[in-house]
Protein backbone atom coordinates (compact mmCIF):
# COMPACT_ATOMS: atom_id res chain seq x y z
CA UNK A 1 0.00 0.00 0.00
CA UNK A 2 1.29 3.44 -0.94
CA UNK A 3 0.24 7.20 -0.73
CA UNK A 4 -1.04 6.60 3.20
CA UNK A 5 -3.38 4.16 2.10
CA UNK A 6 -1.91 1.97 5.17
CA UNK A 7 -3.92 3.98 7.75
CA UNK A 8 -7.32 3.09 5.81
CA UNK A 9 -6.47 -0.57 6.80
CA UNK A 10 -9.05 -2.03 8.70
CA UNK A 11 -6.16 -3.18 10.67
CA UNK A 12 -4.79 0.10 12.11
CA UNK A 13 -8.44 1.59 12.24
CA UNK A 14 -10.06 -1.48 14.59
CA UNK A 15 -7.15 -1.22 17.18
CA UNK A 16 -8.17 2.41 17.88
CA UNK A 17 -11.77 1.53 17.75
CA UNK A 18 -11.59 -1.62 19.48
CA UNK A 19 -9.49 -0.33 22.33
CA UNK A 20 -12.11 2.60 22.77
CA UNK A 21 -8.95 5.18 21.51
CA UNK A 22 -11.76 6.47 18.98
CA UNK A 23 -15.17 5.82 20.31
CA UNK A 24 -18.47 7.44 20.74
CA UNK A 25 -17.35 7.76 24.31
CA UNK A 26 -14.13 9.87 23.93
CA UNK A 27 -15.97 11.79 21.08
CA UNK A 28 -15.26 9.45 17.94
CA UNK A 29 -18.58 8.51 16.79
CA UNK A 30 -18.36 6.56 13.50
CA UNK A 31 -21.00 6.66 10.78
CA UNK A 32 -21.90 4.46 8.06
CA UNK A 33 -20.69 6.51 4.48
CA UNK A 34 -20.52 4.28 1.52
CA UNK A 35 -16.94 4.46 -0.38
CA UNK A 36 -15.29 7.39 2.51
CA UNK A 37 -12.49 6.88 4.44
CA UNK A 38 -13.94 6.95 7.92
CA UNK A 39 -16.10 9.29 9.02
CA UNK A 40 -16.97 10.57 12.47
CA UNK A 41 -19.88 12.29 14.36
CA UNK A 42 -17.51 14.63 16.46
CA UNK A 43 -18.70 16.20 19.72
CA UNK A 44 -15.00 17.81 19.74
CA UNK A 45 -11.91 19.06 17.77
CA UNK A 46 -9.08 17.17 19.15
CA UNK A 47 -7.13 14.91 17.68
CA UNK A 48 -8.06 15.56 14.48
CA UNK A 49 -4.27 18.18 13.63
CA UNK A 50 -6.12 20.90 11.28
CA UNK A 51 -7.17 23.57 13.54
CA UNK A 52 -10.60 25.00 14.10
CA UNK A 53 -11.18 26.03 17.66
CA UNK A 54 -11.40 30.04 16.31
CA UNK A 55 -14.73 28.23 14.16
CA UNK A 56 -16.35 27.00 16.95
CA UNK A 57 -15.71 29.74 19.64
CA UNK A 58 -17.67 32.33 16.47
CA UNK A 59 -20.66 29.86 16.41
CA UNK A 60 -21.06 30.01 20.27
CA UNK A 61 -20.09 33.71 20.86
CA UNK A 62 -23.46 33.72 17.60
CA UNK A 63 -25.56 31.57 19.97
CA UNK A 64 -24.97 28.71 18.10
CA UNK A 65 -23.88 24.85 18.29
CA UNK A 66 -20.46 24.20 16.61
CA UNK A 67 -21.05 20.32 17.76
CA UNK A 68 -21.64 17.88 16.54
CA UNK A 69 -19.76 18.59 13.81
CA UNK A 70 -19.15 15.56 10.96
CA UNK A 71 -15.27 14.93 9.95
CA UNK A 72 -13.69 12.65 7.42
CA UNK A 73 -10.38 11.79 9.11
CA UNK A 74 -8.45 9.12 10.14
CA UNK A 75 -8.23 9.34 14.05
CA UNK A 76 -5.00 11.18 16.15
CA UNK A 77 -2.99 10.57 12.08
CA UNK A 78 -2.69 13.61 10.05
CA UNK A 79 -0.91 11.79 7.05
CA UNK A 80 -2.56 13.00 3.43
CA UNK A 81 -4.54 9.54 2.15
CA UNK A 82 -7.43 8.82 -0.22
CA UNK A 83 -10.41 9.85 1.51
CA UNK A 84 -13.50 9.98 -0.99
CA UNK A 85 -13.71 6.99 -3.14
CA UNK A 86 -16.47 4.53 -4.75
CA UNK A 87 -19.98 6.47 -5.03
CA UNK A 88 -18.76 9.08 -1.67
CA UNK A 89 -19.01 12.22 -3.11
CA UNK A 90 -18.68 16.11 -1.34
CA UNK A 91 -22.58 16.60 -2.18
CA UNK A 92 -23.73 13.43 -0.44
CA UNK A 93 -21.56 14.21 2.41
CA UNK A 94 -23.38 17.47 2.62
CA UNK A 95 -26.64 15.65 2.76
CA UNK A 96 -25.66 13.21 5.55
CA UNK A 97 -24.29 16.27 7.34
CA UNK A 98 -28.29 18.13 7.46
CA UNK A 99 -29.70 14.05 8.33
CA UNK A 100 -27.73 14.45 11.24
CA UNK A 101 -28.06 17.96 12.49
CA UNK A 102 -24.38 19.05 12.21
CA UNK A 103 -23.06 22.49 11.92
CA UNK A 104 -20.40 21.55 9.17
CA UNK A 105 -18.14 18.45 7.89
CA UNK A 106 -14.60 18.55 7.11
CA UNK A 107 -12.48 16.18 5.14
CA UNK A 108 -8.94 16.28 6.40
CA UNK A 109 -5.96 15.47 4.50
CA UNK A 110 -7.15 14.81 1.75
CA UNK A 111 -4.83 14.35 -1.66
CA UNK A 112 -5.38 17.74 -4.15
CA UNK A 113 -7.02 15.72 -6.96
CA UNK A 114 -9.84 15.00 -4.32
CA UNK A 115 -9.73 18.74 -3.62
CA UNK A 116 -10.00 20.08 -6.72
CA UNK A 117 -13.14 17.43 -7.39
CA UNK A 118 -15.43 19.19 -4.91
CA UNK A 119 -13.92 22.11 -4.62
CA UNK A 120 -16.44 23.45 -7.40
CA UNK A 121 -19.61 22.05 -4.75
CA UNK A 122 -19.43 24.89 -2.62
CA UNK A 123 -16.53 23.49 -0.62
CA UNK A 124 -13.52 25.57 1.79
CA UNK A 125 -10.15 24.89 1.02
CA UNK A 126 -7.99 25.14 3.71
CA UNK A 127 -4.32 24.76 3.42
CA UNK A 128 -1.07 23.78 5.39
CA UNK A 129 2.22 22.30 5.62
CA UNK A 130 4.11 19.60 6.25
CA UNK A 131 7.75 18.35 6.43
CA UNK A 132 9.03 15.51 4.28
CA UNK A 133 12.68 14.23 3.40
CA UNK A 134 12.80 13.17 -0.11
CA UNK A 135 15.33 9.92 -1.03
CA UNK A 136 17.34 10.99 -4.15
CA UNK A 137 19.18 8.00 -4.64
CA UNK A 138 21.25 8.46 -1.64
CA UNK A 139 23.71 5.96 -1.14
CA UNK A 140 23.79 6.02 2.62
CA UNK A 141 23.49 8.54 5.06
CA UNK A 142 27.09 10.80 4.11
CA UNK A 143 25.84 11.02 0.84
CA UNK A 144 22.51 12.49 1.69
CA UNK A 145 24.88 14.77 4.22
CA UNK A 146 27.00 15.69 1.05
CA UNK A 147 24.26 18.00 -0.30
CA UNK A 148 23.15 19.86 2.69
CA UNK A 149 25.11 22.99 2.54
CA UNK A 150 28.03 23.32 4.58
CA UNK A 151 26.90 24.84 7.79
CA UNK A 152 23.61 22.43 8.11
CA UNK A 153 25.87 19.84 7.52
CA UNK A 154 28.61 20.32 10.07
CA UNK A 155 25.58 20.79 12.65
CA UNK A 156 24.15 17.74 11.80
CA UNK A 157 27.62 15.54 12.28
CA UNK A 158 28.09 17.81 14.99
CA UNK A 159 24.71 16.75 16.79
CA UNK A 160 25.37 12.86 16.24
CA UNK A 161 29.17 13.30 17.53
CA UNK A 162 27.48 14.56 20.82
CA UNK A 163 24.84 12.01 21.56
CA UNK A 164 26.98 9.13 20.49
CA UNK A 165 29.23 10.26 23.37
CA UNK A 166 26.82 9.39 25.73
CA UNK A 167 26.94 5.51 24.42
CA UNK A 168 23.66 4.98 23.78
CA UNK A 169 22.47 1.63 22.74
CA UNK A 170 20.21 2.69 19.87
CA UNK A 171 18.80 0.03 17.33
CA UNK A 172 15.62 -0.50 14.99
CA UNK A 173 12.75 -3.31 16.40
CA UNK A 174 10.00 -4.54 14.85
CA UNK A 175 7.21 -4.73 17.36
CA UNK A 176 6.92 -7.88 18.06
CA UNK A 177 9.90 -7.74 19.17
CA UNK A 178 9.36 -6.43 22.59
CA UNK A 179 8.56 -8.10 25.90
CA UNK A 180 5.51 -7.71 27.98
CA UNK A 181 7.68 -5.59 30.45
CA UNK A 182 8.93 -4.06 27.51
CA UNK A 183 5.60 -2.89 25.99
CA UNK A 184 4.68 -1.35 29.87
CA UNK A 185 8.35 0.82 29.63
CA UNK A 186 7.49 1.85 25.91
CA UNK A 187 4.05 3.24 26.83
CA UNK A 188 5.06 4.94 29.74
CA UNK A 189 7.74 6.42 27.26
CA UNK A 190 4.63 7.82 24.64
CA UNK A 191 2.54 8.69 27.77
CA UNK A 192 5.24 11.00 29.18
CA UNK A 193 5.03 13.07 26.07
CA UNK A 194 1.92 14.29 26.71
CA UNK A 195 2.11 14.36 30.39
CA UNK A 196 5.00 16.99 29.59
CA UNK A 197 2.05 19.32 28.04
CA UNK A 198 -0.50 18.18 30.47
CA UNK A 199 -2.53 16.06 28.84
CA UNK A 200 -3.35 12.61 28.50
CA UNK A 201 -2.69 10.55 25.65
CA UNK A 202 -4.84 9.61 23.27
CA UNK A 203 -4.09 6.10 22.30
CA UNK A 204 -4.11 3.54 24.96
CA UNK A 205 -1.10 0.91 25.67
CA UNK A 206 -3.91 -1.88 23.95
CA UNK A 207 -3.80 -0.16 20.98
CA UNK A 208 -0.69 -0.17 20.74
CA UNK A 209 -0.06 -4.18 21.24
CA UNK A 210 -2.77 -4.42 19.00
CA UNK A 211 -0.98 -3.03 15.64
CA UNK A 212 2.10 -5.14 16.82
CA UNK A 213 -0.04 -8.05 16.46
CA UNK A 214 -2.43 -6.82 13.22
CA UNK A 215 0.04 -5.08 11.31
CA UNK A 216 3.87 -6.89 12.64
CA UNK A 217 5.69 -5.09 8.90
CA UNK A 218 4.38 -1.94 8.87
CA UNK A 219 4.80 -1.43 12.60
CA UNK A 220 9.03 -0.28 13.64
CA UNK A 221 10.45 1.20 16.17
CA UNK A 222 13.62 3.05 16.93
CA UNK A 223 15.08 2.57 20.46
CA UNK A 224 17.52 3.41 22.84
CA UNK A 225 18.92 1.94 26.12
CA UNK A 226 21.12 2.66 28.77
CA UNK A 227 22.14 0.02 30.35
CA UNK A 228 19.63 -2.54 28.55
CA UNK A 229 17.13 -0.24 30.05
CA UNK A 230 14.70 1.24 27.74
CA UNK A 231 15.48 5.14 27.93
CA UNK A 232 13.90 6.85 24.34
CA UNK A 233 12.11 5.46 21.56
CA UNK A 234 10.46 6.67 18.45
CA UNK A 235 7.63 4.65 16.40
CA UNK A 236 6.99 4.72 12.74
CA UNK A 237 5.10 3.18 10.02
CA UNK A 238 6.08 2.19 6.80
CA UNK A 239 4.55 1.29 3.75
CA UNK A 240 6.19 0.34 0.03
CA UNK A 241 7.16 4.17 -0.41
CA UNK A 242 7.60 5.74 2.80
CA UNK A 243 8.10 5.80 6.52
CA UNK A 244 5.57 8.02 8.25
CA UNK A 245 7.19 9.48 11.43
CA UNK A 246 4.25 9.21 14.14
CA UNK A 247 5.14 9.42 17.80
CA UNK A 248 8.37 9.45 20.76
CA UNK A 249 8.92 9.53 24.14
CA UNK A 250 12.13 9.68 26.18
CA UNK A 251 12.94 9.57 30.03
CA UNK A 252 16.34 10.82 30.24
CA UNK A 253 17.37 14.75 29.01
CA UNK A 254 19.91 14.46 26.22
CA UNK A 255 20.71 16.80 23.56
CA UNK A 256 19.79 15.51 20.42
CA UNK A 257 18.51 12.07 20.88
CA UNK A 258 14.64 13.21 19.66
CA UNK A 259 16.90 14.69 16.32
CA UNK A 260 18.71 11.30 16.46
CA UNK A 261 15.70 8.76 16.89
CA UNK A 262 13.35 10.91 14.64
CA UNK A 263 14.85 12.15 12.39
CA UNK A 264 18.70 11.06 11.63
CA UNK A 265 18.07 7.32 11.99
CA UNK A 266 14.60 7.58 9.95
CA UNK A 267 16.56 9.20 7.21
CA UNK A 268 19.18 5.83 7.21
CA UNK A 269 16.38 3.42 7.67
CA UNK A 270 14.87 5.07 4.51
CA UNK A 271 18.38 4.76 2.47
CA UNK A 272 19.12 1.23 3.90
CA UNK A 273 15.28 0.17 2.52
CA UNK A 274 15.07 1.93 -0.76
CA UNK A 275 11.96 4.11 0.53
CA UNK A 276 10.98 6.90 -1.71
CA UNK A 277 10.26 9.46 1.21
CA UNK A 278 10.25 10.23 4.61
CA UNK A 279 7.02 11.99 6.04
CA UNK A 280 7.76 13.61 9.09
CA UNK A 281 4.00 15.46 9.78
CA UNK A 282 2.57 18.29 10.05
CA UNK A 283 4.04 21.29 12.54
CA UNK A 284 7.82 21.15 13.65
CA UNK A 285 10.15 24.13 11.46
CA UNK A 286 13.43 22.91 12.83
CA UNK A 287 13.11 19.73 10.61
CA UNK A 288 13.96 22.28 7.36
CA UNK A 289 17.54 22.31 9.54
CA UNK A 290 17.63 18.45 8.85
CA UNK A 291 16.89 17.91 5.32
CA UNK A 292 13.30 17.85 5.45
CA UNK A 293 11.07 20.20 3.24
CA UNK A 294 8.03 22.01 3.25
CA UNK A 295 5.53 20.09 1.36
CA UNK A 296 1.35 21.46 1.31
CA UNK A 297 -1.33 19.81 2.09
CA UNK A 298 -4.84 20.30 2.29
CA UNK A 299 -8.63 20.03 4.37
CA UNK A 300 -11.54 20.77 2.98
CA UNK A 301 -14.84 22.21 5.05
CA UNK A 302 -18.29 23.10 4.25
CA UNK A 303 -20.58 24.66 6.69
CA UNK A 304 -24.29 24.72 6.65
CA UNK A 305 -24.91 27.48 7.96
CA UNK A 306 -24.81 29.92 4.91
CA UNK A 307 -23.51 33.09 6.69
CA UNK A 308 -20.70 31.06 8.32
CA UNK A 309 -19.83 29.62 5.20
CA UNK A 310 -19.69 32.65 3.64
CA UNK A 311 -17.41 34.28 6.27
CA UNK A 312 -15.32 31.71 6.92
CA UNK A 313 -14.74 31.61 3.03
CA UNK A 314 -13.62 34.85 3.17
CA UNK A 315 -11.36 34.11 6.23
CA UNK A 316 -9.40 31.26 4.55
CA UNK A 317 -9.10 33.03 1.51
CA UNK A 318 -6.44 35.69 3.40
CA UNK A 319 -5.42 32.42 5.50
CA UNK A 320 -4.67 30.57 2.41
CA UNK A 321 -2.88 34.06 1.11
CA UNK A 322 -0.56 33.95 4.22
CA UNK A 323 0.01 30.07 3.79
CA UNK A 324 1.41 30.41 0.35
CA UNK A 325 3.88 33.46 1.54
CA UNK A 326 5.14 31.09 4.12
CA UNK A 327 5.27 28.12 2.35
CA UNK A 328 7.70 30.29 -0.57
CA UNK A 329 9.58 31.24 3.17
CA UNK A 330 10.49 27.97 4.35
CA UNK A 331 11.03 26.88 0.69
CA UNK A 332 14.46 29.36 1.22
CA UNK A 333 15.26 27.98 4.94
CA UNK A 334 16.05 24.33 4.30
CA UNK A 335 18.67 22.72 4.53
CA UNK A 336 19.26 22.29 0.29
CA UNK A 337 18.67 26.16 -0.14
CA UNK A 338 21.92 27.66 -0.84
CA UNK A 339 22.59 24.84 -3.27
CA UNK A 340 19.58 26.03 -5.13
CA UNK A 341 17.73 22.52 -4.48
Amino acid sequence: MNDGALFLDEAYLAAMHETGCASARTGWQRLDFSGAAPLYRKAHSWGEFVFDFEFARAYAQAGLEYYPKLVCAVPYTPVTGPRLRGQASGEALQQLCEEQAASSAHILFLPQAEARLIEGEGWLRRDDVRFVWTNRGYAHFDAFLAALASKKRKNIRAERRKLAALELDIRWQTAAEFSRAEWDQLFALYASTYALRGQAPYLNQDCLMQWARTLPEAYVFCVARQHSRLVAMAYFFRDQSALYGRHWGSSIVADSLHFELCYYRGIEYCIAHGLERFDAGVQGEHRLLRGFEPVRTQSMHWFSDRRFQAAIGHYLLREREMMRRQFEHLRQKTAFAERGL
